[in-house]
């Protein structure tokens, strides 16, 4: 009885009982009888619980069917009796209880179908009951019920009952009848023998659809194929009933969408299960070529092939395989061997875009059909348009499919009849198809195409033809970054389908190039190459244990968040390894434990992985401290979760997967014996506190949830008690992200205290019972602290806000009343329940006082008269009403003063106070009602939250929402006020379901009555208040709060508008269209509201022509949110390309009505274009809008005739329209309405209509012929479908107009846009044509002298753009055709034209680089080398000369082209030009971007073989480098250092290793340190240029082999810099002091006392100029760098001065702050000043730091002491300072600060990182 609700769990009990009662059946017979009776025994009504049982012995037991069919006269008046009673009770009915009724009428129909047949059939036999509860089913599906499912159910459950038919066509009958019913209206309903008055509400459409959806899902076939006998001409259920229905419901049903196309898909089914029989009903075909039918069936799949509703695409796919399926059976039946209906497929999905995802479904279902070979002929642009699919997201699946479906055809289309056909074969057959293809794809510069195709295309590829991987791996042979990425996925696909990996020294050298590559695809498959297995307890071989450490180490602070993820996963593949491996082999020495092993030690590899998790557990805890950045933390947490998740036997009861092996403990056993795996020591546990102090979320959050999931249940009672104190401290700062902080921590200590624990944390607590309920307790003290500070508000807000504001223990009461499950295990406990009411109860009384104190505050009132404002307060009011409260605070009075555009400190207070504050009242509130709401007390009636609270809160939300104006407190509020409606409205009780009814009627009279001001941003919180309520309701019933707002919001805003409108004042009108575009915007409601589009859409269009600026401003925020909402959200920031969309032709099948309600305003836009009043031109508002929407459509693949081709002739009119504008939006809505299988004829029409010389035709009317042109040719090329004929008449047509391009013609517009259309077409056009279109063009750019102004003397709108356009097009040809005389005519015009035309050959050059040939490029790249002393003197143009110098850089952007020596003209000026470019970078008065530039090209000069000899060049270029290498220089400013580091200062470093010049050795120095810092730079891409420069400095200084060249990771490049130093440049004296300078200089004495200090915090905190820099780590990483400089200063003297110089200033200081940091650190117990210190990154850097200096000084009173000198100021000697030095780093372990570890960063791991 208890496992009911579970079929699972009843059924495995059924089973044991059956098993148990063998021999024993009467006995147990009758116990379920007795059961059975005990369960409706005095019972007229059954309630829900009831009604589940029976269901579930009726189906799952056998006794319990065998019971209920002796005893089906009783259970039949049971089940009417209930439906009667439930459909009289609207909660009940539109609930569960109308549900499981359903549910068991339809059990009943199913399980005992024959004892019920007579009762329904048999005239003798009929029943009254059943008939009751037919009627009762029949009001269901006609809507009696709002719930969908319950009516979706009792149309299956009608449906049995037709089953129940002794004759079929009975039944078919029973089903005419049912729909007849339907059509007429109520009246009498005669099912079998029974009669049934039916009465219902009027219907909604739904009943057809509920009805024809339960006869197709589980109707007999014999029924449904039957003929009809009252139909002639051979009828039949499923053709002629069933098909029209399901016809007109994907026709005219927007609100179902889903359903509808279900049910066609079922029918679909239906019929191809049915085919036989029906062709005998129909005695012939039912799909012939010309069918009514056919058509049909074709029309509904096509129009739905687009659908934006989720869940319909997968219909669709089966849709077309049935159809197809259907269709090939019937050829084959009736031997017709034409099939035409393929073809058709065919041609229509090429000639769809690529970019349409619903071409790929069709394409995959027609393949069986016609072949691969034919697709592939027909079809040849195939493989380049799947990996375009893969280079888009949401198209990759689809792409997947059509691969994999080709491949899987073709292998058994080759393998067909041959017997002896080897896979090598088959292989070298798909290399000829797909090997270009695929090896493009897999080594692509385009991330996303490569990893897609790893994922996607090469994983099906190695599945189908293993013996592709040679060929694969020959393609992938050479040396260069993207073949390496190709090569080791490769290797990684090939291993996770083989499980073998290749081990030659050849494999094994290439993956050590790849392991540090400064690609993160390429790192992340060496990982995953590493860690993954296709056997989980393969243990991880030496090899991969120690490329894995030195892997690991190096990749803990990428940007990349889903580079962590994936680096986390795999690194949770390899612990499992090995974790499998270490069980599997104890396993096996307990099976062999009396037998000796043949290995030496058989306990090796079992140590191995032991040892290699504690490193991974010690190095992920080394970098939780504050001193690590945000993405080491992050990185190092998600290491320690898979260490915790992986290696514990931490049992998770909400993970269905992924738990700890049963025999887990012996491993634990076996780790621990050595002094492994102490997971939770006090060192992790304190490191773990630290993060949960961390200023971001994220790092709380896990650090959080690994405490309460992993560690002990309690803390110990010292650190328990601190914690307390810290987050009470942090719930009192007014900085919100420290309120969060102590938000989390209280959680946790609620998590983890014990009562002894509260007693030391509340020994005011003196009840008993109050200590044992620990969350009763908690939050009882959580509420009191919030009254104590909104007291203090209430008196001094000022002073609150800075030192006790409300926001924190609101967000504390938030985290332990909502996120820990014991505080609802406690509320369902009786005794604690009436303390948890008056508790709840209590709090919401008082957030309801802060927010009305809050508010009325920001409205300047206190008191009662603060909610009588019914608006927003402006922001100006609340300025001043703030200004007055700090004036109140400080004890003055308000003056006037000057505006300032800063806020002051105490504003922001106040405000922030104010804002989180609201914010998190809203999300408190709404989290209560979500989730105690549905909790069900175990002892009486009474909700926890009272029916007075409630309303409290509902009121409270109201004022919120209608008197906020910040968007992040709306934004929280509307978030909890969802919650609150959807609690509300889904909970059983009417009168608490009635509630946001209630809010929705006030908002929608508040949003009709007058204003008494003006609420801007978007109406403020006002719409979301609807949203919010809307959004709550339940999307499985019928909405009718939806439906009752967007009526009473679309009568409202096309209300007309009162003559004396006030424009300062919010009009209603505009208020409902505001919130009418929220609620289109909002993605809780989604589809509900696609039937509203169309009145939407109109009111849209009306409203711009409203005489009111707000009116209009409203409709066009609607029209973007309609667009958004009916074509989907875009996926692509290029707004030209067609990415996403439907074609028109599925939008208008979707939306039929908005095709003649937008034909109709084109057609009143032409209209008043062509009758112009008192000659002004009369404008049509909404024309701008409709083409809009319609360039925005996918174009299809229609024919002439389809439904979108009526807006052809208005779009050419539109050509002539006068606004440019309207003619360009024109010209691309014309685009998608023409179909592509038209495109040549519409360009020869528009060809043709273009008018003669000298003959009359506007010329806006020519120009908009031109763009139409233009754009439809452009799309036609882009689809290639144009035949090589239709290209020729095209062009031979617009030959025929050169005088556009002429002089003749007038208008640079016109002339600009048909060398354009020229351009397009330029291979296709007659040689001669496109000479004298050169000429022409080159005299049109000649005729302008150097220097000279185009159009200077006769100014002509346009005539720059024009010369910008013949530039663009001379470039293309000289990069075409690259003749000597074209690319002469280019350069020509670089030096010669004027500054258009030059900046337009620039551009050209920086964005046209694929058109670009080399013959051109080499001769732009000479001729802007040559002429770069001029350009630098004619500065006058900046944007020019920043071109000028873009263009030089881009053309020797490879390095081959910077092997290039300068020519001798501008070998002179070398120098010069240096030295001006210096000077721009050195003045810093031309700009960021210009010195970015400036200094490129300078850095440029230094490596072309022209190198000056003015050394003074390369000390300045050093200093400029210095100083912007600076992280407090602008991002321009340190990517600019770091190019041109890149560019020029490995070749300087390798000239000082070279020649040995200590000039050029300082500067190599200097270098090196300047790529140090730049490395540590926040901004990825100038890490980046620095890693390239690290690069090439491992390469030249012969630390790496050129043949494995390979651009490194930046924390690899640092080492390598670093290494670099250590051997090249040791002995240099300036290199000491340059490691030295990247030690912070802090004194931790200062620090500590600061900590120590309590003064007030200030509500922001300074940010760091570099906040990914870590000085504490770089610290730790240059301390064995230092220390072999040291090792090495007998050999140096200026090393050694060096080092005695820092010896005497520091050692001193080190030394007392050692001594500082022992005295501070050497008490026994934990208290709240250190938990301060170990969230505090200050204190960690410095301790850090000391440390380094610490180990240094030491080493160097070593070397000291081995060379008998002395340094006085040194009172101990380096073995005593040792020793001090190991007291310390005990101590500090202790506390949790990290000590210097030197297993991860010592001497012999420097890379460890």
């Amino acid at each position: 009885m208890e496992a009911t609700c579970s079929s699972s769990s009843f059924h495995k009990l059924e089973q044991i009982i059956m098993k148990l009662s063998e021999g024993k059946e009467s006995l147990v017979s009758e116990e379920v009888s007795k059961l059975m009776r005990s369960l409706v025994k005095c019972k007229q009504v059954l309630c829900p619980e009831d009604l589940q049982t029976v269901c579930m012995f009726i189906e799952e037991s056998h006794l319990g069917r065998c019971y209920w069919r002796h005893h089906l006269c009783l259970l039949l008046q049971l089940v009417a009796a209930t439906f009667n009673s439930v459909l009289q009770n609207p909660t009940a009915r539109n609930g569960e209880w109308g549900y499981i009724t359903v549910k068991t009428c339809l059990q009943l129909f199913q399980v005992m179908s024959k004892e019920v047949a007579p009762l329904v059939w048999s005239e003798v036999e009929s029943s009254e009951t059943l008939q009751s509860i037919l009627g009762a089913l029949v009001q269901v599906i006609m809507g009696k019920t709002a719930n969908k499912d319950t009516r979706l159910l009792a149309g299956t459950a009608l449906s049995m009952l037709v089953n129940t038919a002794l004759q079929p066509a009975l039944g078919a009958r029973s089903v005419l009848t049912l729909f007849q019913l339907f059509n007429q209206g109520p009246g009498e309903l005669r099912f079998g023998e029974l009669k049934v008055d039916t009465c219902a509400p009027s219907p909604d459409g739904l009943e057809r659809l509920v009805l024809t959806r339960g006869l197709l899902t589980c109707c007999k076939n014999e029924i449904l194929s039957s003929r009809l006998e009252s139909h002639p001409h051979q009828a039949c259920l499923l053709l002629d009933v069933l098909f029209p229905v399901v016809y007109a419901l994907n026709k005219e049903q927007k609100d179902h969408r889903y359903y509808c196309f279900q049910v066609f898909s079922l029918w679909l089914q239906r019929i191809q299960e049915n085919l036989t029989t029906i062709w005998e009903v129909k005695e012939g075909r039912i799909l012939a070529q010309n069918s009514e039918l056919l058509h049909q069936l074709t029309q509904l799949v096509w129009n739905n092939a687009e659908s934006l509703v989720e869940g319909v695409s997968e219909f669709v796919h089966s849709s077309f395989q049935l159809l197809l399926e259907i269709y090939c059976l019937e050829c084959k039946h009736f031997e017709d061997p034409k099939r035409p209906l393929y073809e058709q497929f065919l041609q229509r999905i090429i000639l769809m875009p690529w970019q349409v995802k619903a071409r790929y479904f069709p394409l995959c279902a027609v393949l069986p059909y016609v072949g691969t070979e034919k697709v592939l002929d027909t079809y040849q642009d195939l493989p380049q348009h799947l990996l375009n699919c893969l280079s888009t997201n949401h198209l990759c699946p689809a792409a997947s499919e059509v691969y994999k479906a080709i491949l899987q055809q073709q292998h058994k289309e080759w393998a067909k009849g041959k017997e002896q056909v080897t896979e090598e074969d088959l292989a070298q057959k798909w290399a000829l198809h797909w090997l270009p293809t695929l090896s493009s794809a897999l080594s692509s510069p385009v991330s996303i195409l490569q990893s897609n195709a790893s994922s996607y295309l090469l994983v099906w590829t190695l599945r189908l033809f293993p013996s592709s991987y040679p060929l694969l791996a020959e393609a992938f042979s050479s040396g260069d970054t993207a073949q390496l990425r190709a090569w080791v996925t490769l290797l990684n696909v090939r291993k996770n389908i083989t499980g073998v990996l290749p081990s030659d020294s050849e494999t094994v050298k290439r993956l050590s190039c790849c392991l540090h590559s400064g690609e993160e695809n390429v790192r992340l498959a060496v990982l995953s190459l590493l860690c993954g297995s296709p056997r989980t307890n393969q243990a991880l071989s030496e090899m991969e244990i120690r490329l894995l450490k030195e892997f690991l180490p190096l990749n803990l602070n990428c940007d990349s968040s889903s580079f962590r993820q994936l680096f986390q996963a795999s690194v949770k593949k390899a612990l499992v390894r090995l974790r499998d491996s270490c069980l599997s082999q104890l396993r096996g020495k307990m099976h062999k434990a009396a037998k000796k092993s043949a290995e030496t030690d058989p306990e090796r590899p079992l140590a191995q992985a032991v040892d290699f998790v504690e490193w991974l557990l010690q190095l992920s805890i080394s970098f939780l401290t504050p001193g690590s950045n945000y993405q080491r933390k992050k990185t190092a947490l998600l290491l320690l979760a898979a260490v915790l998740e992986t290696c514990t036997d931490t049992w998770s009861p909400e993970k269905k997967k992924g738990q700890p092996p049963q025999n887990m403990t012996l491993l634990l056993n076996w780790s621990r014996q050595r002094g492994c795996w102490d997971f939770f020591s006090q060192r992790n546990l304190l490191a773990l506190l630290s993060c949960l102090q961390d200023s971001t979320n994220e790092i709380r959050e896990l650090a959080s949830d690994l405490l309460i999931r992993y560690f002990p249940p309690v803390f110990p009672e010292s650190i328990a008690v601190a914690l307390f104190e810290c987050a009470q401290e942090g719930l009192s700062s007014p900085r919100v992200q420290e309120a969060e902080a102590g938000a989390v921590l209280m959680k946790t200590i609620l998590q983890k205290s014990d009562s002894s624990i509260l007693k030391r944390l509340f020994p005011e607590a003196k009840s008993a019972s109050t200590l044992e309920c620990q969350s009763l307790c908690f939050t009882q003290h959580l509420l009191f602290l919030l009254q104590a500070h909104y007291t203090l508000a209430c008196q001094d807000l000022l002073q609150a806000a800075s030192t006790k504001p409300m926001h924190g223990p609101i967000a504390a009461l938030r985290r332990c009343l909502l996120e820990v499950p014991e505080v609802a295990v406690s509320m369902l406990e009786g005794q604690r329940r009436q303390s948890w009411q008056e508790l709840l109860g209590s709090l919401v009384t008082t957030l309801r006082d802060i927010g009305a104190f809050l508010i009325g505050v920001l409205q300047g009132r206190q008191g009662p008269s603060a909610s009588q404002q019914a608006a927003a307060p402006s922001f100006a009011d609340m300025g001043n009403a703030i200004g007055s409260l700090i004036m109140m605070g400080k004890g003055q009075e308000q003056e006037g003063e000057e505006d300032s555009v800063l806020l002051s400190e105490e504003h922001s207070l106040i405000l922030t106070c104010c804002w989180v504050s609201v914010k998190e009242i809203g999300l408190l509130l709404g989290g209560l009602a979500e989730k105690f709401l549905p909790l069900a007390p175990s002892a009486g009636p009474e909700l926890l939250l009272t029916l007075p609270i409630l309303k409290m809160t509902a009121n409270l939300f109201q004022e919120i929402l209608l008197k906020c104006r910040h968007w992040g407190a709306v934004e929280g509020c509307s978030m909890g006020f969802t919650k609150f409606c959807a609690a509300l409205l889904n909970h059983p009780d009417a009168e608490l379901q009635a509630i946001p009814g209630t809010i929705l009627a006030q908002g929608l009279d508040l949003l009709s009555g007058p204003r008494s001001s003006s609420i801007t941003r978007r109406a403020a919180g006002f719409p979301m208040l609807f949203l919010c309520i809307l959004v709550g309701e339940d999307s499985t019933r019928s909405r009718p709060l939806l439906a009752h707002c967007i009526q009473t919001l679309l009568v409202l805003a096309n209300t007309p508008l009162p003559q004396n409108w006030d424009q300062t004042l919010d009009l209603p009108q505009v208020s409902a269209l505001h919130v009418l575009q929220t609620l289109v915007r909002g993605s809780g409601l989604g589809n509900a509201l696609l039937q509203y589009v169309t009145p939407m859409m109109s009111l849209f269009l009306k409203a711009l022509g409203s005489p009111c600026w707000a009116m209009r401003n409203a409709a066009i925020q609607l029209f973007s949110a309609l667009t958004t909402r009916m074509l989907g959200q875009k996926r692509s920031r290029d707004d030209s390309r067609p990415q996403d969309g439907v074609s028109p032709q599925a939008f208008f099948s979707h939306y039929p009505q908005l095709k003649d309600i937008l034909l109709g305003e084109l057609q009143s836009a032409l209209e008043m274009e062509r009758e112009p009043k008192e000659g002004r031109l009369r404008l049509c508002p909404s024309l701008h809008a409709i083409l809009t929407l319609l360039a925005k459509l996918q174009p299809g693949a229609d024919s002439l005739d389809s439904i979108s081709t009526c807006f052809l002739e208005p779009l050419l009119q539109l050509a002539g329209n006068p606004i440019y504008a309207v003619r360009a939006m024109a010209a691309k809505a014309l685009v998608p309405v023409v179909p592509a299988s038209e495109y040549g004829n519409v360009l020869l029409r528009l060809a043709g209509d273009l008018n003669k010389p000298g003959s009359v035709l506007s010329h806006n009317a020519l120009h908009g012929q031109l763009l139409q042109i233009r754009a439809v040719l452009a799309q036609a090329l882009a689809m290639n479908c144009l035949s090589r004929d239709a290209r020729l008449s095209i062009a031979q047509q617009i030959e025929g107009h050169i005088w556009m391009v002429t002089p003749a013609q007038r208008c640079p517009l016109i002339r600009s846009a048909y060398l354009q259309v020229i351009s397009l077409l330029v291979e296709t056009c007659t040689q001669s044509f496109v000479e004298h279109i050169q000429r022409i063009v080159s005299s049109e750019l000649g005729s302008l002298g150097p220097g000279q102004k185009a159009g200077s003397s006769d100014v002509q709108i346009g005539s720059a753009v024009f010369h910008q356009v013949i530039a663009c097009f001379l470039c293309s040809e000289a990069a075409r055709l690259a003749g000597a005389e074209r690319v002469g005519a280019v350069c020509s015009l670089l030096q010669e034209a004027d500054a258009d035309v030059q900046l337009a050959i620039l551009t050209w050059v920086v964005e046209r680089e694929e058109e670009r040939c080399k013959e051109l490029e080499k001769a732009l790249r000479q001729t802007l080398l040559d002429n770069l002393w001029s350009a630098l003197q004619n500065t006058r143009n900046r944007e020019v000369l920043k071109s000028y110098l873009e263009a030089l850089m881009h053309l020797h952007s490879s390095p081959a082209s910077r092997t290039q020596v300068v020519s001798h003209k501008l070998l002179g000026s070398t120098s010069a030009c240096v030295g001006v470019l210096l000077s721009m970078a050195e003045t810093g008065s031309s700009g960021p971007d210009l010195i970015f530039q400036a200094l490129s090209v300078a850095s440029l000069l230094f490596v072309l073989g022209s190198k000056p000899k003015d050394d003074s060049l390369l000390e300045r270029w050093c200093l400029i480098l210095e100083q912007y290498s600076k992280s407090v220089s602008c991002e321009v400013l340190r990517l600019g250092a770091a190019r041109s580091l890149k560019l020029a200062g490995a070749d300087m470093v390798q000239n000082a290793l070279e020649t040995f010049c200590p000039s050029l050795t300082s500067v190599a120095v200097r270098l090196i340190d300047v790529g140090i810092y730049l490395l540590q730079d926040e901004v990825q891409e100038v890490r980046r240029e620095a890693a390239v420069f690290a690069s090439y400095v491992q390469q030249v200084s012969g630390t790496s082999p050129r043949e494995s060249f390979v651009f490194i990771q930046g924390n690899r490049g640092l080492t390598c810099l670093l290494q670099l130093l250590l051997e090249k440049f040791g002995g240099h004296q300036k290199t000491f002091d340059a490691l030295l300078c990247h030690l912070p200089q802090v004194d931790l004495s200062s620090i500590l006392k600061e900590l120590e200090a309590k003064k007030v915090i200030s509500l922001y905190k300074e940010d760091e100029p570099n906040v990914f820099a870590e000085p504490a780590v770089l610290s730790r990483l240059l301390l064995p760098f230092l220390l072999q400089l040291l090792d090495g200063v007998s050999t140096s003297t200026q090393l050694w001065e060096s080092v005695l110089c820092w010896l005497r200033a520091t050692g001193p200081g080190i030394l007392h702050n050692l001594q500082q940091c022992k005295d501070w650190w050497s008490q026994d117990a934990i208290t709240p000043l250190h938990m301060k210190a170990l969230a505090c990154a200050k204190v960690h850097t410095a301790t850090t730091v000391l440390l380094v200096n610490a180990r240094l000084l030491a080493r160097a009173l070593e070397t000291l002491e081995q060379t008998n000198a002395s340094a006085s100021e040194i009172s101990c000697s380096s073995q005593e300072l040792r020793q001090e030095l190991v007291l310390v780093e005990g101590l500090l372990a202790q506390q949790g600060m990290a000590p210097i570890s030197t297993s991860l960063h010592g001497a012999t791991d420097a890379r460890a990182f």
